[in-house]
């Protein structure tokens, strides 16, 4: 097979569909050549749509990326025979681990295409300097969606911002500090926010709440919680999106209410998604089940009147299976990226560390809460219940746990929150941050990695 690198294998065509590692040997069917090919806004809507569906590579949000974020945490276990998965599930990653290479690689192949889209968007004829501006925005959206997605799991990784087309130009770029890769990813985030149109349709491309809401996303994580707030609050405050009054139909009814992001799968061309099969012991394949600790926590709140536990998880025999994403027989499930939930779950959040340790005075705090857990079945809180702001952070972890199962967030709250060293023995703390792939720092000798592999 060949090398593909994003460093040492330059693809001159842009992919409008993602193609898997499995199949780089093969000419993709559907590309727009580099030289002048977006130079119409029907090419460059293409391209910005071709974007969507390489985040669909099962190396990313098809399976891998998406369940790792839960199987390298205390959610869900592999059981297969892949050691690439094992290893994951281990919480023992090896640098040489050829997933973890091939989730890196497709996760920077967006980021070209993305580049290249940029890149072009000064040749394209017959549009508005509005239009341009969308086209671009919706680029950088893209970009920094997956640049905070690497950050999450490598720590700091390099920033590569321009379309090369020529070999003699290769970008061997070095790691940049994870503060500036923050600063990159906010600058991205805000263009797209002054750029982007925020029309009614269904959330399968990005508008400008979206990118609302993904900074504010990216500033809790960051530590900017004042900003973080804020950006949330403008989102729920806008009116645009609505809680569904009823939990299951966030993942039955696609481009409902409540997305804000959603990455649509259609079972059309390749578009498959392989989350459903890949926890329904009815079908073959490598299978991530529930670790039983996280079953039964789900499990006890169910008995509580919490509607979540049914319509996410599901005892089959002797496995927990995943049934949030159900559609086993046609794998399109759609994946949310970004839901009105999280926001009142980010402002809840931001506003108690702004708070800090002490009694819980902000009302809205306990207002957020309740509004996720009233719609999950469950009963208020009091200001009885949660007298200090620590006691809402321990809350508001717990729901954000049941709230968001399988949904990419668990590695990144157990960050946050400071307990993710908790899965580790003392002699393997290194292990809360991905290493870099070996294969990488091969050809790309000013990479670094990271400490402890």
């Amino acid at each position: 097979m060949k090398r593909f690198n994003l460093y040492n294998y330059l693809v001159v065509l842009v992919l409008l569909a993602g193609v898997s590692c499995a199949t780089l040997d093969q000419e993709p069917v559907n590309q727009i050549e580099v030289d002048g090919a977006i130079t119409t806004n029907q090419n460059a809507q293409r391209a910005l749509t071709g974007m969507y569906h390489a985040m669909q590579s099962t190396n990313y949000y098809g399976l891998r990326y998406l369940y790792y974020q839960d199987v390298y945490t205390d959610n869900l276990a592999h059981s297969g025979t892949f050691t690439t998965d094992q290893e994951v599930s281990f919480r023992r990653i090896n640098p040489s681990n050829l997933q973890l290479r091939n989730t890196w690689q497709s996760m920077y192949a967006v980021i070209r295409n993305a580049n290249f889209v940029i890149a072009s968007a000064p040749n394209i004829e017959n549009i508005s300097e509005a239009q341009r501006s969308a086209i671009i925005a919706e680029a950088r959206f893209i970009r920094a969606y997956v640049y905070f997605d690497l950050s999450r799991v490598f720590g700091a990784v390099p920033i590569v911002e321009d379309f090369i087309d020529n070999t003699d130009d290769l970008d061997l770029s070095p790691r940049v500090p994870l503060d500036q890769l923050y600063t990159f990813i906010v600058n991205d985030l805000t263009f797209a926010e002054g750029n982007l149109g925020n029309t009614a349709n269904a959330p399968f491309r990005a508008r400008r709440l979206a990118a609302t809401a993904l900074l504010a996303r990216v500033h809790l994580q960051s530590g900017n919680n004042t900003a973080a707030a804020q950006k949330a609050s403008e989102v729920i405050d806008s009116g645009v999106y609505t809680l569904q009054s009823v939990y299951a139909d966030i993942f039955r009814i696609k481009g409902n209410n409540e997305m804000i992001l959603e990455l649509n799968f259609t079972n059309v061309d390749g578009d498959q998604s392989q989350l459903a099969i890949s926890s329904d012991p009815a079908t073959g394949g490598q299978k991530f089940y529930l670790r039983q600790g996280f079953f039964d926590l789900f499990q006890a709140s169910g008995n509580n009147g919490d509607v979540r536990f049914a319509a996410s998880v599901l005892q089959a025999g002797s496995r927990l299976r995943v049934v949030k994403y159900f559609r086993s027989a046609t794998n399109d499930d759609n994946v949310p990226l970004i839901r009105l939930a999280e926001m009142h779950m980010i402002r809840a959040e931001a506003n108690a560390r702004i708070a800090g340790n002490g009694v819980l005075t902000n009302t809205q705090i306990i207002d957020d809460i309740n509004t996720i857990r009233n719609r999950a079945g469950l009963s208020s809180l009091l200001l009885l219940d949660l007298p200090t702001n620590q006691a809402a952070l321990t809350e508001i972890l717990a729901q954000r746990r049941l709230e968001f199962a399988f949904e990419g967030h668990r590695y990144t709250d157990m960050q946050r929150f400071g307990i993710v060293g908790t899965l580790f023995p003392a002699n393997e703390q290194f292990r809360v941050i991905w290493p870099i792939p070996f294969q990488e720092i091969e050809v790309n000798q000013n990479l670094t990695q990271n400490p402890g592999y």
